[in-house]
């Protein structure tokens, strides 16, 4: 019958008009063919309403007291929230001038009174039909910049990604490399204390392969969603004890890590994320802290959330880049010459994330970095 049974969303109408005959027919019609509509007997109140809740479309009427339909639709146009509404001039001035004042100041469209109802209903159904498709190509278009900012940012990360292997891969393939030369070099064999020494060499530049390629292709998992959530019942005290055991052993003992927590520290939640993010989180503090320099793990279980702090006094982060921290082989410009591949807090974020938790941080350049991350205590699926 009409453009409006093609769609399920019923227009929003506001007839402005002081007229109370022509405000009851319009409205009356307008309903009857499915809209929302709302009236307004004066263009203060017009623009009131408008405030309120934007309408698709205004019909409007010139010759109103205190404020005519020319000041109401300058109005509208003047403001960028409600410059787009289309307005339809309704009114009794039938001369030229008038009408082209309408068109000058905003207007789409103007029905010269006595009007027919059956034109003035035609003619709101095209501008909305007009007005929808604008909408419509306007979000095609926000769709369409936004894909292509992704796939910028999927290319700078591929440029990214390329430029980390080819620099963070070279070198121990290089150590491996040069000492398995070393070993292989002259007919006389090296010492034992040598050959062990170029092989622990080796041995450590693999294991450094090995963490790269594990944690690449572990943020790779992440972001395709092929990391699953599994929590389990766990004791955090004892966990984080093993953790500090775990890390002072393959670390050293040249930094103190100190861990406090509250009583009852049972928890539900998935323990090898959980892992990756302390570890990293620990390890990050050690390494960019002073030799002999005290790193603090507090964890405080409150009733449905675990909140976990780490705190070290090393170089901290520059205000300039603590907003991109979390972002893929991102580093901080005040690291220097230590080794890192920018992947290890864009995996605690993941991992913080797969957990429906958050993470947030203060720092201050040399002083330190106080990391706190909050965790659901318990699994949220069953709630």
């Amino acid at each position: 019958m009409n453009n409006l049974q093609t769609y399920s969303y019923k227009a929003n109408i506001l007839i402005v008009d002081d007229t109370p005959n022509n405000l009851h027919l319009l409205s009356s019609m307008l309903e009857e063919q499915g809209y929302e509509v709302r009236c307004a007997n004066s263009g203060t109140i017009a623009l009131r309403a408008v405030e309120m809740e934007h309408p698709d479309i205004i019909l409007l009427d010139i010759n109103m007291p205190n404020m005519n339909g020319y000041e109401v639709c300058e109005r509208l146009k003047l403001d960028a929230r409600t410059h787009d509404i289309p307005v339809i001039f309704l009114s009794a001035l039938s001369e030229t001038i008038d009408k082209v004042k309408a068109f000058r100041i905003g207007g789409i469209d103007y029905i010269t009174k006595p009007f027919q109802l059956e034109e003035v209903l035609a003619r709101v159904e095209n501008h909305i039909s007009l007005r929808r498709m604008q909408i419509e190509l306007q979000q095609a278009k926000t769709r369409a910049i936004k894909a292509l900012e992704q796939e910028q940012e999927l290319n700078h990360l591929k440029s990214e990604f390329v430029s980390m292997i080819s620099h963070d891969f070279r070198n121990p393939l290089t150590s491996i490399q040069g000492f398995a030369g070393l070993l292989e070099c002259g007919s006389k064999l090296p010492s034992p204390e040598i050959i062990n020494r170029y092989v622990s060499k080796i041995n450590n530049a693999v294991d450094h392969l090995l963490c790269l390629l594990d944690e690449i292709l572990l943020i790779g998992s992440i972001e395709s969603g092929k990391i699953q959530y599994h929590p389990v019942s766990v004791n955090l005290e004892e966990f984080c004890y093993e953790l500090i055991d775990t890390l002072q052993y393959s670390l050293g003992n040249q930094h103190q890590i100190c861990f406090s927590c509250s009583d009852n520290t049972g928890a539900e939640m998935d323990i090898v994320l959980l892992q990756r993010i302390l570890t990293n989180l620990l390890s990050n503090a050690i390494k960019y802290s002073p030799s002999g320099s005290k790193i603090d793990l507090v964890l405080e279980c409150q009733n449905h959330v675990t909140i976990f702090q780490i705190r070290d006094q090393g170089m901290g982060i520059p205000i300039e880049n603590q907003s991109h921290l979390f972002e893929a082989f991102y580093r901080c410009n005040n690291v220097g010459d230590i080794k890192g591949t920018g992947l290890g807090l864009a995996i605690v974020k993941k991992c913080v994330e797969v957990h429906q938790g958050n993470i947030s941080l203060e720092s201050q350049e040399n002083l330190g970095t106080t990391f706190t991350v909050s965790l659901p205590r318990y699994d949220q699926s069953e709630s």
